[in-house]
């Protein structure tokens, strides 16, 4: 719950992916909930079905206390329409833009003027150490650079809600440290739901106020 005692996340019901068929009671408030186990315990799968991009098999899903699923009532908000930032393991940026265009969609998205936006995105690409790159297409950048902007374009458009699986996968060690940081002060100061999906349980302490185990 948040501060108010809302459940801006709540998920009740069976996910299916695939071959995957799992039942799942998730409730989330304003905090940042870690997802650690095994492959294959459905941490990617839930995150995947959180954004639209997989139906619930059977259940209800709330995002904001909005209904955006619940296959009994035939409810489905489509991805781009639940405001969520989201960075899966893909990264998934546009490969026919510019590393700063990927990261001032969301802004564009919103109906931001473009200086504003590009000056916005370059402003969290400095702080994510990417600003470099800004001109650089998606197609030629590094994993740990991608990775980056991804993180960027998912926090960048005041989200109702943040999803991150495996966030820091290709970033160096050096470089781990700093990248959290900016990860927790950015959703702090959003006051958002977030939840991270990691095989690393020393980075889901760090990052994370609350932190769910799941086997298979």
């Amino acid at each position: 719950m948040d501060r108010n005692g809302h459940t801006m996340i709540a998920l009740h019901g069976t996910v299916e992916v695939g071959a995957f068929k799992r039942e799942f009671l998730i409730d989330v408030g304003n905090e940042i909930v870690g997802m650690f186990g095994a492959n294959g315990s459905g941490k990617t799968s839930v995150l995947r079905t959180i954004a639209g991009l997989c139906p619930l098999g059977n259940g209800e899903l709330t995002v904001n206390e909005e209904l955006v699923d619940a296959p009994a009532t035939n409810v489905f908000v489509l991805p781009e329409l639940r405001n969520i930032g989201m960075v899966f393991q893909d990264h998934s940026l546009f490969p026919f833009m510019t590393a700063l265009d990927n990261a001032a969609f969301p802004l564009r998205m919103r109906g931001v003027k473009r200086p504003t936006a590009v000056n916005m995105a370059l402003e969290m690409l400095e702080q994510f150490g990417v600003a470099h790159v800004a001109q650089h297409m998606a197609t030629t950048l590094s994993g740990g650079q991608s990775q980056r902007v991804a993180i960027v374009r998912a926090l960048i458009g005041s989200p109702s809600a943040v999803l991150l699986d495996e966030p820091l996968s290709a970033i160096d060690e050096e470089s781990r440290e700093s990248v959290r940081n900016h990860i927790r002060e950015h959703l702090v100061r959003l006051g958002v739901s977030a939840i991270v999906v990691s095989h690393d349980r020393t980075e889901l302490d760090h990052l994370c106020t609350r932190i769910e185990n799941y086997t298979r």
